[in-house]
């Protein structure tokens, strides 16, 4: 927000009153004397009071399409960003949702829609519906781990009501490999990151079934979900 290489980050939550209170007795003393930060923070000042008359109900989210999902569902499994520590700005969140999440959804339409794979993963699929009536779809890309294979998948449109689902590996001699269960949100979203004991080069179908076995534990459940293996 602001061009000071040292405090510019923390201006806007210094502004909202939502840094923590050792960060704001810093910033009080910085922006007294930072001939940057201190125009800055007077000429934002007007915003707090503006945040207090905006009403979250009266900014719908917007509605991404089946292809922006997929966009969003492979750029998941291809890279994930690593965890920062997170930082408490209860009203910048409220800024967020009131007039950046337009600007948010159109970043992910321009999301690169190449197919590189990152440098941890030797294949990825983009799985189906399987048989009439569902949108259900997922990606899933696979990394090789000491115990076998480790399948990220991220999936949407499944049934949150239907239970739990699970994973497996289709070998090519016909073999099922589980790679145990997840379950969905209630928006029919999934993300979860399984492990089955097969190697690359073993297997070139995954499988998410609903896990419907019978009481003997016989048989793989209905499948639901279908893809193979890009190598």
């Amino acid at each position: 927000m602001s061009p000071c290489h040292s405090h510019g980050e923390l201006l806007g939550g210094y502004v909202l009153g939502a840094l923590e209170p050792s960060e704001m007795e810093e910033m009080r003393r910085h922006v007294a004397g930072c001939r940057t930060c201190g125009p800055e923070a007077r000429r934002l000042g007007v915003l707090p009071a503006l945040l207090d008359t905006v009403e979250p109900a009266e900014v719908p989210p917007p509605t991404a399409s089946p292809e922006l999902e997929d966009a969003i569902l492979d750029r998941f499994v291809r890279e994930r960003p690593p965890a920062r520590p997170p930082r408490r700005w209860p009203r910048v969140a409220a800024v967020a949702a009131a007039v950046g999440v337009a600007a948010l959804v159109l970043a992910i339409a321009f999301l690169p829609t190449g197919d590189g794979e990152d440098s941890g993963s030797y294949a990825t699929a983009r799985l189906a519906a399987v048989g009439a009536g569902s949108d259900a779809r997922a990606t899933a890309s696979v990394h090789a781990v000491p115990a076998g294979t480790k399948v990220t998948l991220a999936a949407r449109g499944l049934d949150s009501r239907g239970g739990a689902y699970e994973v497996w590996c289709v070998r090519v001699n016909g073999d099922w490999v589980s790679g145990g269960s997840f379950r969905a949100s209630v928006d029919g979203h999934a993300q979860a990151d399984l492990t089955a004991a097969v190697k690359p080069g073993d297997y070139h179908v995954i499988v998410v079934t609903r896990a419907d076995r019978s009481s003997d534990g016989a048989g793989h459940g209905t499948a639901v979900l279908r893809g193979e293996l890009r190598y």
